[in-house]
């Protein structure tokens, strides 16, 4: 390089230097509220550990009203089948008992009633007559129909529960990470299987930095499939516990979402046993029965 080409570079640069320092070519850009990063709160993972663990088994019983918004399909099966606003009650006796009562807006008809003492489950249709036994280990069949749901689901979704994951030596100590999904904030506890030779992720527990309270779970199979991916919204004060008073549940595998909105709500109070019992109806059709 000459000296006559390096005088030309040094100005140029200079001139470039200068441009940028007066701001001729800065930009400035207000962003809209809906990107701005949600404040976010701080806490470690010993804190954050310790709340799940004492929040898993605060709620022993739960009885209450719901407003039940289901659906059925989507892309996937290129036909949507949808329920809105259906009122449903439901109650529950951890670790394995719940009662899930389903009736038609206006007319308030019992469309399903399923109840479930952790080894089966029973399911009585009576505007169609008809009464099923089932295993909750059977396999699921990803065609089934808004009367062949488990009860099962509805329990899982309900809580968030560590406790089995404490006992268990094949789950070893939860992966701890920080994520952001748009403009929230999360921290998020992974849960692996190692009892393969190599390790399965069983659940994905979400808290919002927001408030740090879980905002969703994610359950998967094997090979990491979802099987359940659950959102928990609106937190209330009930009883000295924080609850969510709305929870969106949503199946993958079956294509089936629901999302109860309780309208009343109590906890840990005295449930009979009798709560939990569904005998055959006289004159139904009984449609199948658990081997």
């Amino acid at each position: 390089m000459n000296k006559k080409t390096s005088l030309i570079f040094q100005i140029l640069l200079l001139g470039i230097v200068l441009v940028v320092q007066s701001g001729c070519i800065k930009k400035t850009t207000r962003l809209s509220p809906d990107q701005v990063l949600l404040p976010a709160k701080t806490a470690t993972r010993a804190e954050l550990f310790e709340n799940l663990r004492a929040s898993s088994d605060r709620i022993k019983t739960l009885k209450g009203s719901v407003s039940l918004d289901l659906t059925k399909g989507g892309p996937k099966s290129g036909v949507l089948d949808e329920y809105r606003q259906t009122k449903g009650y439901v109650v529950v006796e951890r670790p394995s008992h719940i009662r899930i009562q389903v009736q038609m807006p206006l007319v308030l008809t019992t469309v399903a009633v399923m109840v479930s003492d952790g080894k089966e489950y029973k399911v009585s249709i009576p505007v169609k007559n008809q009464f099923a036994i089932r295993d909750i280990d059977a396999p699921v069949d990803p065609r089934s129909t808004f009367s062949s749901l488990r009860p099962q689901i509805f329990l899982d979704g309900l809580f968030v529960d560590i406790n089995p994951y404490l006992d268990n030596p094949n789950i070893k100590a939860p992966l701890f990470e920080e994520s952001q999904v748009g403009v929230r904030s999360f921290y998020v506890f992974s849960f692996f299987d190692a009892s393969a030779a190599e390790p399965q992720l069983v659940e994905k527990i979400w808290i919002d930095r927001q408030d740090l309270r879980v905002a969703k779970k994610q359950v998967f199979g094997k090979d990491g499939r979802l099987e359940t991916d659950v959102d928990y919204q609106e937190y209330r004060e009930e009883g000295g516990v924080a609850v969510p008073n709305v929870i969106s549940i949503h199946r993958p595998i079956e294509d089936f979402s629901v999302r109860m909105t309780f309208t009343d709500r109590t906890i840990n109070e005295s449930l009979e046993a009798k709560v939990f019992e569904l005998p055959l109806p006289e004159g139904a059709n009984l449609v199948q029965v658990a081997k």
